[in-house]
């Protein structure tokens, strides 16, 4: 019997495009009186299918896989034995349980078979209870003013229609498994299994001899660690994780248009979990009872939280440089003049880098960057060399990393005069930041001045509170003095009368 959509292909053949019979079996390969028989057929409504009589097993069958769910997160030596079932049964279900003790063994034999069963992984439609799908997508935020592109990692539980997101800079490894426990933790529960499309993020990009793609290592410690199996959808079939695939461009539309500020990631991520749950709070599409109460009977097939912190981060063997600094993922980042020609481990995480020496002791750390050449430089670590060693900044690493106006600046200054513009740039640096220090010297050039004096003169005017000088207006701007009446006499009472 051939599938409906091949015979609506041979029908379309015959009456649309006019074929014969012997043509279509020519483009289709199906025998001459298959053709004949469907183009000839007028009724195509399915067959009806008897429906079969449930037996005493079926009715106490689903009774006891609720039992074996709850035990799978359990130990052996805590999990129900098959009398231990039965007599829960004739306690709990006595209407149901109309087997004997062995039927019951049988039965919980059977189920135990296709709960742990090593079968291969496929995607069921019915979507069970306590499995998640994940994935990224693109979303616009606005961060310091600016209109900026940034991604969301979306979890979501297709058998309630819950879901959770957070914010993240990249599609990076560490991105995934930083926002994954997170959601994790602040649900309480793991599910026994997440789908995933083949991401670079969770797979090497190659296949085993099988040909299925292969997580990485240190994914597959993650999982392990937190107790969820990895299931990859196939090739080129995002179709396989459709809940998932809804639900970001969902939260995309209902939590990030109009797009929203941000400024502290860690805060936004806190308070999104709530705004993920008042959109969860809501009848289920299908079953018509709210997704946070199905939620809720969810966990019972989930494993709890492992409260024992994994270390996402991965880490990387860099050299220093000349300049002090070390390159990273098409960027530089500085380390420590002292650290120059030294390996150091790099400690990565989803937002930022920590430098560490070849002992993992702390060295310095910062924002992690995803612009192609971007160059961080923490000034503050060479100032203390250079303050010392005023005569060799212009051989140093340093001063070739200055933005261009300062070490424009400080190559025409005298030995005094340098000491006191670095003393002012090193004050800047801790008191403010580089950009504002540029503000600074920018003011001063103008002025076409050259003394450092005038740097602090220019820093204090800028940072001086303007507010002061301005009034604020009242009803009645001058203040009303008494009326005092002019009277000499006293005077010359004073200096023995008039005369």
């Amino acid at each position: 019997m051939l599938a409906i959509t091949q015979v609506n292909y041979i029908r379309k053949l015959y009456f649309d495009k006019g074929k014969s019979f012997a043509e279509i079996e020519k483009a289709t390969g199906h025998n001459y009186r298959t053709i004949k028989k469907y183009v000839e057929q007028e009724d195509f409504n399915e067959p009806l299918v008897k429906k079969t009589s449930q037996t005493k097993s079926d009715l106490i069958k689903p009774f006891v896989r609720d039992i074996l769910l709850e035990d799978k997160n359990l130990k052996k030596k805590h999990r129900h034995t098959a009398k231990a079932i039965y007599k829960r049964a004739l306690r709990e279900k006595p209407e149901l349980c109309q087997v004997a003790e062995r039927t019951m063994r049988n039965i919980v034999k059977q189920e135990r078979l296709k709960l742990y069963e090593d079968a291969p992984c496929f995607l069921d439609l019915n979507h069970p209870g306590g499995e998640a799908q994940v994935d990224f997508g693109e979303i616009y935020v606005i961060k310091n003013g600016v209109r900026k592109l940034m991604h969301e990692l979306v979890l979501s539980f297709p058998a309630s229609n819950v879901g959770y997101c957070q914010v993240t800079r990249s599609e990076t490894m560490e991105a995934l498994m930083e926002s994954l426990v997170a959601i994790f933790g602040y649900t309480g529960f793991v599910p026994n299994k997440i789908w995933f499309d083949q991401m670079a993020a969770a797979c090497i990009r190659k296949k085993d001899d099988d040909g299925n793609p292969m997580p990485t290592d240190r994914f597959l410690r993650f999982s392990t660690h937190y107790g969820f199996d990895i299931v990859f959808c196939n090739d080129y079939a995002g179709h396989e994780k459709g809940n998932v695939e809804k639900k970001v461009g969902y939260f995309r539309n209902n939590l990030f248009i109009p797009a929203i500020d941000v400024t502290d990631l860690a805060k936004t991520n806190l308070e999104l979990f709530k705004r993920c749950d008042e959109e969860n709070d809501t009848d289920h599409y299908k079953h018509g009872i709210n997704q946070l109460k199905i939620f809720g009977q969810e966990k019972t097939a989930m494993r709890p939280f492992n409260h024992t912190a994994f270390d996402t981060a991965r880490y990387e063997k860099r050299r220093v440089d000349k300049y002090g600094h070390i390159t990273f993922g098409g960027c530089k980042y500085s380390v420590s003049p002292q650290s120059v020609s030294d390996y150091v481990w790099v400690k990565i995480m989803a937002n930022d880098l920590i430098i560490l020496s070849s002992d993992h002791s702390y060295i310095t750390q910062h924002k992690r960057s995803f612009e192609e050449g971007h160059t961080s430089t923490h000034w503050l670590d060479f100032m203390g060399l250079i303050l010392n060693r005023p005569r060799a900044l212009k051989y140093s690493g340093f001063y070739e990393s200055l933005p261009d106006d300062w070490r424009h600046y400080l190559s025409n200054l005298e030995q005094e005069s340098l000491k006191k513009a670095l003393k002012f740039f090193h004050h800047c640096l801790i008191k403010d930041d580089i950009l504002f220090s540029q503000q600074v010297l920018d003011q001063v050039l103008r002025s076409d001045v050259r003394d450092p004096e005038a740097l602090w003169t220019t820093y204090y005017r800028l940072k001086e509170d303007h507010a002061i000088y301005r009034l604020k207006p009242t009803e009645n701007p001058l203040i009303n003095l008494p009326v005092f009446e002019t009277n000499l006499a006293h005077y010359d009472t004073l200096i023995g009368g008039a005369r």
